[in-house]
């Protein structure tokens, strides 16, 4: 499914209008209708309940004025909020429509007003919102807020960015939106996803063919599914490829023994570690399933002097993974950065191994083969020298530094944002089930093992951060006790459901 800016919904409505002929209000009446129609999906028989209206001035309250229409004579009660004097041409033609039909409009915000109604049509601001919502809009909003009524949105919760998700000083908190066209980053993205509740996407008429230029999507299960890599019953483990794990250090054992383990649940063919001795012992003893391949360190971590070493063992391999559990040691990051160009197989860089390149990201520059990096906004933060909240959710500091670098970047958080700087894709399933160390690990592992098995980098992120959410998703206990081995466990039964989802 297709995602927008506002600025990008701003010119499909404008080519709907201007080089396909389709008048402005037709456009109103089918955004008020399909929102109408999304209620009565919702609560049921609108003829017993009453709506509170609540409309700005501009195209978004013509929105709101045209619902409130369609409610009369279908709703217990109606009753328009016209905030604003000057109204945009449509908005003041549905103004007076309203009233021809005998609609009821007060000028005056009163809580007192939300007594009388069971639900409330919040059509204040829409897509256009420039600037902080202030004075009386503001308080407005937040008495809706406080209200504790069901709240219909009408496109975006009025006061959240569509183009950002921010909160442009204060927004409504909506039980259900209802957005026309496509979805909005701003409903994907905190915290206006949060504040958008359940959403509904209504086709209100814009030609098919404007949106092949729309090049951010969400990630669906549908896409997902279609994706999943064939299994041949005539095939071996090497049809299934093989992928090898830099990782671990004297301080952190289990990281790429978690990262080798995701390999294999996805459908890897074969998984190995490369780590210093004695940790790789702790792989073999819990999973003689992975193969260990020890270093001999002096002090249990890798070293410049490991480079050699570690790219024989790698000409062996489809996929590489480089960073769980590697630690911070100053010999380790000139390890990574040293190896990193000269790794000629596709590459996955997570973890330390991102933390290593900080100030030295031109080196992903050098690399001849597919590289996929997967931060977290700390760790992203620290590769493009910008505070954690410059980066969390900027989806477009991701799809500019994927684009200068040359790899796919997959910037995690709770809504996940895959891009190879041309092509960006939104994942917003999972939980905080998630919020575990040892999950990013299992995450790299997974989208490596199924680089192996033949998907494109991007396709691989893709598959793999929707499967790695889902599985969180499908967690029967209680969230806050999910862990990376659970997940792990968990990974094959969620891929068999994806496989005879239909």
């Amino acid at each position: 499914m297709k995602v927008v800016t506002a600025e990008e919904m701003r010119e499909l409505d404008e080519l709907t209008v201007r080089d396909f002929g389709l008048d402005s209000r037709i456009l109103m009446e089918r955004a008020g209708l399909s929102v109408v129609l999304a209620m009565e999906e919702e609560l049921g028989d609108l003829s017993k309940k009453s709506f509170l209206v609540v409309c700005g001035s501009g195209n978004n309250g013509g929105d709101g004025l045209v619902v409130a229409r369609n409610l009369l004579g279908v709703a217990k009660g109606v009753l328009v909020v016209s905030l604003g004097k000057s109204k945009t041409p449509d908005c003041e033609y549905n103004f007076q429509l309203y009233r021809k039909y005998g609609g009821t409009v007060t000028e005056e915000f009163d809580e007192t007003l939300l007594r009388d109604f069971d639900a409330v049509v919040d059509a204040i601001f829409g897509t256009g919102l420039k600037g902080e919502v202030k004075g009386e809009h503001a308080r407005v909003i937040e008495t809706l807020n406080r209200s504790g009524k069901f709240i219909v949105s009408v496109d975006i919760p009025s006061g959240v960015d569509a183009s950002t998700g921010k909160i442009l000083g204060t927004a409504v908190k909506a039980s259900m939106t209802v957005t026309f066209g496509f979805p909005k980053v701003g409903h994907l993205i905190f915290p206006g996803r949060e504040l958008t509740g359940k959403l509904k996407v209504a086709n209100i008429g814009h030609p098919l063919v404007l949106s092949s230029k729309i090049r951010r999507e969400i990630i669906t299960k549908e896409s997902v599914a279609s994706l999943l890599p064939q299994r041949p019953r005539d095939s071996h483990k090497g049809t299934y490829g093989k992928v090898l794990v830099i990782g671990g250090s004297r301080r952190y054992s289990g990281a790429p023994v978690l990262s080798a383990m995701a390999v294999l649940k996805v459908g890897g063919g074969l998984s190995a570690i490369i780590t210093p001795y004695p940790q790789n012992l702790v792989a073999t003893t819990k999973y003689p399933e992975l193969v260990s391949i020890p270093v001999i360190t002096s002090e249990g971590f890798f070293t410049e002097e490991s480079v050699a070493d570690v790219l024989k063992v790698a000409e062996n391999f489809d996929v590489i993974v480089l960073g769980p559990g590697l630690g911070d040691d100053e010999r380790t990051k000139r390890f990574v950065r040293e190896i990193v160009p000269k790794i000629e197989k596709p590459l996955l860089l997570d973890a330390d191994g991102l933390n290593a390149l900080s100030g030295f990201t031109s080196i992903l520059r050098q690399r001849k083969h597919p590289t996929v990096l997967t931060p977290h906004p700390g760790e992203m933060a620290r590769l493009v020298g910008k505070k954690v909240e410059d980066v969390k959710y900027n989806y477009v500091l991701a799809e500019d530094f994927a684009r200068e670098s040359g790899c796919v970047l997959v910037l995690k958080s709770a809504t996940t944002i895959v891009t190879d700087g041309e092509r960006t894709y939104f994942n917003v399933t999972g939980n905080t089930g998630l919020s575990k160390a040892g999950s990013g690990d299992v995450l790299a592992g997974m989208i490596a093992g199924f680089m192996a098995q033949g998907l494109a980098p991007v396709d691989a992120a893709r598959v793999g951060v929707f499967l790695h959410g889902l599985v969180a998703e499908e967690y029967e206990d209680d969230e806050s006790g999910f862990t990376p081995s659970e997940l792990l466990k968990r990974v094959p039964r969620a891929i068999r459901g994806l496989r005879t989802w239909t």
